[in-house]
This record gives C-alpha cells, structure tokens and sequence, in this order.
C-alpha cells in the first residue's frame, strides 16, 4: 500500500483500511489510478473519497460499478465525481435503522424548517444529517420505486410531517389510493378532506381543484403574488394549503383509459393525466400542490411533459437502467439498496443525491392520526 495512502487511512478501522485498499488496488488494475482522500459515514454507506493522479481519466472508472462491487462482495456500489474527487458509495454491513421519531423531533426543533411553508421529512442524507425540503419551493413532487423499495413508507413520512407542521385550518390533503392499501391509514388524520377510490371520484376531485386554482388565482390578482403573502395581508378568509397525494399513479392512469375504451376521444371528458398536468402547471401560487407515486415508471405514465411540471423527483430502487432514466434522466436507482434507500432531485437543481428514508411503522402512523395536536402544541410551547 503506498505511504500516502496509509497516511490518510491511519487510526480507521481494519475492515475499513481493507476495503480503501482492494479499491486502490482494483482502480489501477482499472487503469485509474488514485489514492485515498477521505472517509465519510452515515447510516448505510461509507462514501471513499480518491484524489486521481495526474493523467488518470474519469472514463476508465465511471460506469465500473459491478467491477468495484465484486471486488468487496457487496450487493452494489455507486460512483461519482465530486469537486474532483473520485466518490465511490459502499454498503455497510451494520445498517443503522433511520428513526421516524428522532427525524421528526428534528423536523420540529430545526432552524431550517422556521421560515419554510410547507417542511416535508426526507430522511437522512448519505453522511447522517436529517434532510428537509419545502413542497411549496418544489411545487410538486414526483415519487417512483418498485414493491419493497420504501416508496409507500416515505409517502408515510411526508404526510405525518406535513401534518405536524401545519394545522387542519392551515392544510388539507386529497388521498386517492385506487388500491385501497396505504394511505387508508390516514383516513382519520382531522387534515383530510377526502379520500378518493375511484377514478370517476378522482376526477371530479380534480376538476374542482383546477377551479380553485384560477379562482384563488383570480382572488390575489393584484395584491399578492402567492398564497403566503395573501394569507399576511387579512384581506379576508385565509387559504388553505392543498395536498393531492395520488398513489399507484399508473394503476390510476389504466383505470381511466378502460374506463373510456371504445368512446371517441372528443366525448371523453378530460383525463386523469391532462387535469394533473393542468393542475401542476398553474397551481404553484395558489397553494395546491401534487405528490404523485408510481411503481411502474414507463414513458406512457411519466411522459416528458408530466416530468416537465415535476422537478423534484424522488426514486427508490428500480429494475433497470432504463427505469432509472424514465424518472431521474440518469442511471443510479437500480443499483440502490432498497428498504428506503433512494435518489433525488430538487427543484432548481439537475445535481442527483442520495439519501435514506425513516422506518414509519403503523403504530407511528396512529400516533400521529391520534395526537397531533398535542405534539404541535408540545413544540411549540419549548
């Protein structure tokens, strides 16, 4: 092993210094040739850090993730470049589990989340830090991972800490959940409105939030550009922030196309997919917003003008690489660990990252259905 590469890995563990060396010694192998920067570790992954040497090109490493996955007998590795570093993210063997409670004690106690509007809980980022986003900076969001990925447990965890944060009188949700399995467990959460299982249901449901839209829009014509300066002006009735959470979105898109199978299109009333698109366009200041899942992410169910209306994109593991590509534009979430693992993007960023998901169980959930309330009211007081 050269000195220099000792040098920075010194006083890490054993199993830690082995496998900075099988990577060195399978990067030159390569033809990449590299040495031991820095380490850091969160819940699942260590991220090994590389500075290449001089002439090493990036072509000869990027893309070789089986190779390096091999070479330490793990399920999957993923590479990156970082601010000219090689970042190669390796599973740990001891994975920390993510607790719901201690990222919502977060959620509620953080400088972060004081000016945001709406915080959704996003987990925990690959060094360990809790990880939050504002769904009114996003405006909509766009969720895909396969059966077991953790896809249905981080809608979980966005509503609760929706719910935690805002009050019934601040904040509504829309539940559609066509299968009738996960979001059934909010049902009695005081902030729903509705819970939608049927597609004609869905939408009517739609339709009406497409006129709210323009008649809020109408409403601050003139004297605020969003939703938050209406509600600080006292002009009148405050409005409500809108969460439609639409689940197995492509299950919900088939529906309505047999629903209307064999009827000319001009006498089909507009679509599930049209009114979505519509709604995710021009729904922004008006204070509604869009969280939509997909477990099949096809180019039929996330078109490019779907995508279009959705920067932020959360994925958890998916088959292929071409499903990867059909929700992110990049490769990566197929080589995910599952179990709420996932990649990301955010709004006003193209950067891909990757980050963990709590563990919400069902007596979480009841927790939170049952007593809010007194949880906002126990954080707010301190």
């Amino acid at each position: 092993m050269p000195l220099n590469l000792l040098s920075k890995s010194e006083g890490l563990p054993p199993e830690v210094q082995q496998q900075i060396g099988k990577l060195s010694h399978k990067m030159l192998i390569l033809g990449f040739a590299a040495f031991f920067e820095k380490l850091e570790e969160g819940p699942y992954l260590r991220t090994f850090f590389f500075q290449p040497s001089e002439g090493s090109l990036f072509s000869k490493i990027l893309n070789k993730e089986e190779e390096l996955a091999g070479t330490l007998h793990v399920e999957s590795v993923r590479i990156e470049r970082n601010a000219g570093l090689i970042a190669i993210e390796v599973p740990r063997e001891d994975r920390k589990v993510i607790r719901f409670d201690s990222c919502l004690h977060g959620l509620l106690t953080s400088p972060q989340t004081v000016d945001m509007q709406l915080p959704l809980l996003m987990g925990q980022n690959t060094r360990g830090d809790y990880l939050y986003a504002d769904l009114a900076d996003q405006p909509h969001l766009l969720i895909s991972g396969s059966t077991g990925s953790g896809k249905s447990v981080f809608t979980s965890q966005l509503i609760a800490s929706l719910a935690l944060f805002r009050s019934p009188k601040e904040l509504s949700f829309t539940l559609v959940d066509t299968k009738k399995l996960d979001l059934v467990f909010f049902e009695d959460l005081d902030h729903v409105s509705s819970v939608v299982r049927e597609v004609e249901d869905l939408r009517t449901a739609l339709t009406d939030a497409l006129q709210e839209v323009r008649r809020r829009t109408e409403l601050m014509s003139g004297y605020a550009r969003n939703i938050k300066e209406w509600n600080t002006l006292g002009m009148g009735q405050k409005l409500k922030y809108k969460v439609f959470i639409i689940d197995e979105f492509a299950d919900v898109m088939q529906q309505d196309e047999i629903l209307w199978a064999g009827i000319p299109k001009k006498d089909r009333p507009t679509s599930i997919e049209m009114l979505v698109k519509q709604i995710a366009a021009i729904s922004r200041a008006a204070g509604v917003h869009l969280i939509v899942a997909t477990q099949r992410p096809s180019v039929k169910v996330i078109s490019g003008d779907l995508k279009a209306n959705f920067p932020a994109r959360i994925c958890f593991k998916l088959p292929t690489m071409a499903d990867s590509r059909v929700v992110l534009d990049e490769n990566g979430a197929e080589c995910l660990l599952g179990k709420g693992d996932y990649l990301y993007k955010i709004s006003g960023s193209d950067m891909l990252k990757r980050a963990h998901s709590a563990y919400v169980t069902t007596q979480d959930i009841a927790v939170v259905t049952a007593q809010y309330d007194e949880i906002r009211r126990q954080y707010v007081s301190t």
